[in-house]
């Protein structure tokens, strides 16, 4: 029983306070999408939408040199307290304001806090967990997250048309408020070293952190081409199934859940690799079934061939993320996990902001089967050389062991 409870990540009261509130937080924010994409969109044409989606994007990319440097060089209490109090204020900012412009303003405000809370919540969960059970938490958490944005996906349409939008982002505005009270009421804390959050400069340090590994060096990149690949057939996805297919929206929709489901695996499955070697087989066996999976996809005649590449498409994204999150934790020196994390989530949202720009030209050019196809066969490529590079690095490397 003593054993049970050492390797429990829930033993933990810190853990307990932290994992759901952080979980809530997503669903609150899947509320404030869905309300203001119906916002948006009534009055305004695609322009104003892919503005709503680059203010969520660009802030989080322009807070790089900026983030990880507040993470490291500040008391992290002081650093959660006052980011999740910005969120509560734009959140709530949000729903009192109806016009284009203050909404695009708002959102940009409420992810200057995001880029900040969550590279500091980042690099405080492994202090609570201990370093041998990273690989775990990060599994559970995004398990937790997946769940929970799946259940704010379901609820925001429903909470605006019962209560409106401002009644759904007053609810994500209070999701951030309970971060708030549990950053208060969390008893570790990260405390940096006097000038470590000076010293070796902001971005480039976690950059530096990623590039001087043997692994990360390899991995990260690969996340980076999962990025694109996914959000690019993200764009000619509702393509795909309502007009090569001839489903209808609620079969797209099932298909959006199945990713979903399968992320939240695995995520789930994720945290029970306990060595570096096993992270890094997760990362290129999740790039690999990417590829396979948005072949079969961009192949499929019927829906049961659809679901199977949508879930499978999932499964790999949930185990690839939760790895690489891993890998990047564990490999990366207390001191810089701020800016390391920080460098990390600025990066994938650069890619991702490029990736929508491809998915468009992809699909004009390729139309959605092809798009699918041509994206697939890239990722698995990418697969298989990163799978080579990892067996080319020596042993030691990946002898990281997470008990």
């Amino acid at each position: 029983m003593k054993q049970t409870l050492q390797t429990s990540i829930w033993s933990h009261r810190d853990v307990r306070l932290v994992l759901p509130a952080r979980a809530l937080s997503y669903a609150g924010d899947s509320i404030a999408l869905i309300a203001l994409m119906l916002r948006v969109s009534e009055g305004h044409g695609p322009a104003a939408v892919t503005a709503l989606l680059l203010a969520f994007a660009v802030p989080t990319v322009a807070m790089i040199p900026f983030a990880g440097r507040i993470v490291d060089g500040y008391d992290s209490r002081t650093v959660l307290v006052w980011s999740g109090l910005l969120q509560v204020a734009a959140g709530a900012g949000l729903a009192f304001v109806s016009d284009l412009v203050h909404t695009l303003v708002l959102v940009c405000v409420l992810q200057v806090g995001q880029a900040v809370a969550g590279p500091a919540w980042g690099a405080l969960i492994p202090r609570i967990v201990g370093e041998e059970s990273i690989g775990r938490a990060t599994g559970t958490s995004q398990a937790l997250i997946g769940v929970a944005t799946l259940a704010g996906s379901a609820a925001g349409g429903v909470l605006v048309g019962w209560s409106g939008s401002r009644g759904a982002l007053l609810v994500d505005a209070s999701t951030f408020l309970v971060l708030v009270i549990v950053a208060r009421l969390v008893r570790t804390r990260r405390t940096p070293e006097k000038g470590t959050g000076a010293e070796q400069g902001g971005v480039m340090a976690g950059l530096r952190a990623i590039f001087g590994d043997d692994v990360l060096r390899i991995l990260v990149p690969a996340l980076w081409l999962f990025v694109v690949v996914g959000e690019a057939v993200n764009v000619v996805e509702v393509f795909l199934i309502t007009g090569e297919l001839g489903l209808g929206p609620g079969l797209y929709g099932a298909a959006g859940a199945a990713t979903g489901a399968g992320a939240i695996a695995g995520a789930w499955y994720s945290g029970r690799l306990h060595s570096d070697r096993a992270r890094s087989g997760g990362v290129v066996a999740g790039m690999a079934a990417i590829g396979g999976s948005c072949v079969l996809m961009g192949l499929a005649g019927n829906f049961v061939t659809l679901m199977v590449g949508a879930t499978t498409i999932g499964l790999g994204s949930g185990m690839l993320n939760a790895a690489t999150s891993s890998l990047v934790v564990t490999r990366s020196a207390e001191s810089v996990r701020g800016r390391v994390i920080a460098a990390l989530n600025g990066t994938v949202r650069s890619f991702s902001i490029l990736a929508l720009l491809l998915g468009g030209v992809a699909g004009a050019l390729l139309g959605p089967r092809g798009t699918f196809v041509v994206c697939g066969v890239a990722c698995a490529v990418a697969a298989a050389v990163a799978g080579v590079l990892v067996v080319r690095t020596k042993d030691s490397e990946l002898e990281a062991v997470s008990h």
